[in-house]
């Protein structure tokens, strides 16, 4: 009986002492957040282009990398960073994330009314891609293409309209291009890849469980739903595994069964350049994005294979290879609870793509006369 008298007066420490470092931790949190609020994406105005041919990529500017900096700094969600419903006349749906508002239409495009008609005089470039070109988690305003019409605006007459939705991937991009470009009769087909374009339709990226938190799941999603420290923790623990390979990322899924999804990118982006080259635009400009690279890593392995699918489908691919040499293991993603690309990814990109249509001879006859204030 001492001995069961004695386990039970061990158990009850353990538990006490874990309850108190739980605590412990959550008041550290609190203070923590309290101290350190979060950072406001909005107090950052989105630089003028300096892109030029022939020159190494710029540096984005100093106070963007500064405020993401400091939002990945961030131990715990804020609390208006969290999902919550929103309404917006004309849209589908809406909601709020990481404090953005994010606006779907039918087809989960970001517009809350209909798509603008072609207006005469105005180049008009159709980007296509998935929540990345979406713009997920930032601003509008932050998106490549909207910085891109930003900086060409200045000297052309040129409009960017993303079509960019969640989940698309290569076939879903297909039917988009097939679907909207009648519609919308582009001058330009822009296609921007993500590595999980490889997947196919409907299947997102691959995320697998493993190894979860002993503890029971009511218990872990009360701790993690009402308390900085269960969140923390949960966070950790996730980084933890996904660090040693115990549990698996879309990479690994692509890379799994890679030779199977290659066959139908290939056919895909084949097809995607056929109907914009058939319907007597030119040849489908493409740039692969990433916003985890690391020079010679699975990505880049991923990225390499779809420049080369899409060149031999006859596409302009913008090249990506300096990217990865510069940016090499400084991963651009939103948050620790959110990895989409951030608002420096889009900007590096932005110049990429400006760089490319501002030289293209097609453009020429949209050139602005000078004192045209028109945009």
């Amino acid at each position: 009986m001492s001995r069961l008298k004695q386990g039970a007066q061990n158990a009850l420490l353990v538990i006490l002492s874990l309850a108190l470092c739980f605590g412990a931790l959550e008041v550290f949190l609190r203070l923590r957040t309290y101290i350190h609020p979060p950072p406001q994406t909005r107090a950052v105005l989105p630089p003028a282009a300096l892109s030029h041919a022939g020159i190494e990529l710029p540096d984005p500017p100093a106070d963007l990398i500064a405020l993401n900096a400091s939002r990945n700094a961030l131990l715990t969600m804020p609390d208006e960073w969290k999902r919550r419903p929103a309404t917006v006349p004309g849209a589908a749906h809406a909601e709020y994330w990481h404090g953005v508002l994010h606006v779907y239409d039918a087809n989960g495009f970001r517009f809350s009314g209909p798509i603008p008609l072609k207006r005469d005089g105005i180049y008009r470039v159709m980007v296509v891609g998935d929540s990345s070109t979406y713009g997920y988690a930032i601003e509008e305003r932050f998106r490549f293409s909207s910085l891109v019409e930003q900086w060409l605006g200045r000297d052309f007459n040129i409009e960017f309209v993303n079509l960019g939705a969640a989940g698309q991937q290569s076939e879903d991009i297909l039917a988009a291009i097939r679907k909207f470009r009648p519609v919308l009769k582009p001058d330009l087909v822009l296609y921007i890849a993500s590595p999980n374009d490889f997947l196919p339709s409907g299947v997102g990226q691959y995320s697998y469980a493993g190894y979860d938190f002993p503890l029971p799941d009511a218990v872990k999603k009360y701790l993690i739903k009402h308390t900085l420290a269960g969140a923390f923790i949960n966070e950790l623990y996730d980084d933890t595994l996904r660090t040693l390979r115990l549990r698996t990322n879309f990479y690994d899924d692509i890379l799994k069964d890679f030779a199977g999804y290659q066959v139908r990118f290939r056919r895909d982006v084949a097809s995607m350049n056929r109907e914009v080259t058939a319907a007597g635009l030119p040849p489908l400009v493409a740039m692969v994005i990433d916003q985890y690279p690391t020079y010679g890593g699975r990505g880049h392995q991923i990225a390499r294979a779809a420049e080369r699918h899409l060149t031999d489908a006859g596409a302009k691919v913008i090249p990506i290879e300096d990217y990865y040499r510069k940016y090499s293991r400084r991963p651009m993603k939103v948050s620790k609870w959110e990895g989409h690309p951030d608002e420096v990814a889009h900007w590096i990109w932005a110049q990429m793509i400006e760089t490319e249509i501002r030289g293209r001879k097609d453009l020429g006859p949209f050139a602005k006369s000078s004192g045209d204030n028109s945009r």
